[in-house]
């Protein structure tokens, strides 16, 4: 995907982190869906979006309204990661970035 991505543009959707990290993707959109738990009303799922690159960080903190502005991308990718933060240092010294 590295090689690919230098000749041309790839769209990428997956639920997957790994892949994401590991394609060295440039630019993030993380989706969030709220009011999930209200079953009697479908109309009010909404999603939110955020996005970003991997070098986009900002530490988590709670006084913060909406879910995704809460924490930088680097962040959710690290919470959302399997092995989390420490899976993606490893990931991150291993791919130089």
């Amino acid at each position: 995907m590295r090689d690919k991505k230098i000749k041309r543009q790839i769209i990428l959707v997956t639920h997957n982190a790994n892949i994401v990290v590991n394609a060295d993707a440039e630019n993030i959109i993380i989706a969030n869906q709220k009011d999930e738990n209200n079953k009697k009303d479908l109309s009010l799922y909404k999603f939110d979006y955020i996005n970003g690159s991997l070098e986009e960080t900002k530490s988590k903190t709670d006084d913060d309204i909406r879910f995704l502005e809460s924490m930088g991308i680097r962040e959710h990718i690290a919470e959302i990661v399997e092995g989390g933060k420490e899976a993606f240092k490893k990931r991150e010294e291993k791919y130089g970035f």
